[in-house]
């Protein structure tokens, strides 16, 4: 369940991204962020309200759903502000919130899972919803271009290919360095585009 809700996430992921593009437009992509909002949330009610003890196994299925929560309630918020043409504020300071959360999960499956590939995959959405908090929430609309690119990317290689290679029973078989070398690479070009769309310096001479 946890794998096929991936890998729809990716849809997601990928028309937030053509938003931030220009590409289509906001209210497009409300009901795609409505119904991958409400599936998330769905797949935390399967697997982790039933779980009703606080046993070691019982605590790591918890915490392996909480990413689910965290990415649904997101979804739930960009429909809703898409929906209804608010600025947007608000979602980003919980994108800022939810980026320190991602740190924290991101240690949880370095840690107490001992899952590096998925450890960067959280380290890469740490990456993304930091870039959401600088736009939304701060302003950073030189930004907008480049979390964009971010967010396309990270449709493919945080979600979309992920879970596919999850629901064929292939990603046990990916290398850890393949995924920090391909993370690396959004990276890159996150940056790059981020560092050629900056704000031109106005120069002032001072009087002869």
């Amino acid at each position: 369940m946890s794998s096929l809700a991936l890998f729809f996430v990716g849809s997601v992921l990928l028309c937030n991204g053509l938003a931030l593009l220009g590409l289509i437009g906001p209210k497009d992509t409300a009901p795609i962020n409505l119904f991958i909002g409400l599936t998330l949330v769905a797949t935390v009610a399967v697997t982790a309200l039933p779980v009703a003890g606080s046993s070691e196994a019982e605590l790591s299925v918890v915490l392996g759903s909480s990413g689910f929560l965290l990415f649904g309630f997101t979804y739930l918020g960009v429909a809703f502000n898409n929906f209804k043409d608010l600025p947007g504020q608000g979602l980003g300071w919980y994108c800022g919130w939810a980026a320190i959360v991602a740190l924290f999960l991101a240690w949880v499956n370095f840690d107490r899972f001992d899952d590096a590939k998925f450890g960067v995959i959280w380290l890469a959405w740490v990456v993304l919803f930091a870039a959401f908090f600088l736009v939304l929430a701060l302003g950073k609309e030189s930004l907008t271009v480049a979390t964009g690119w971010l967010t396309v990317l990270e449709a493919f290689t945080t979600t979309t290919i992920p879970g596919a290679l999850m629901l064929t029973g292939r990603w046990d078989d990916v290398p850890t360095s393949a995924v920090v070398l391909t993370h690396l690479a959004v990276l890159a070009v996150f940056i790059g585009v981020a560092v050629a769309r900056r704000p031109a310096q106005v120069l002032e001479t001072a009087p002869a």
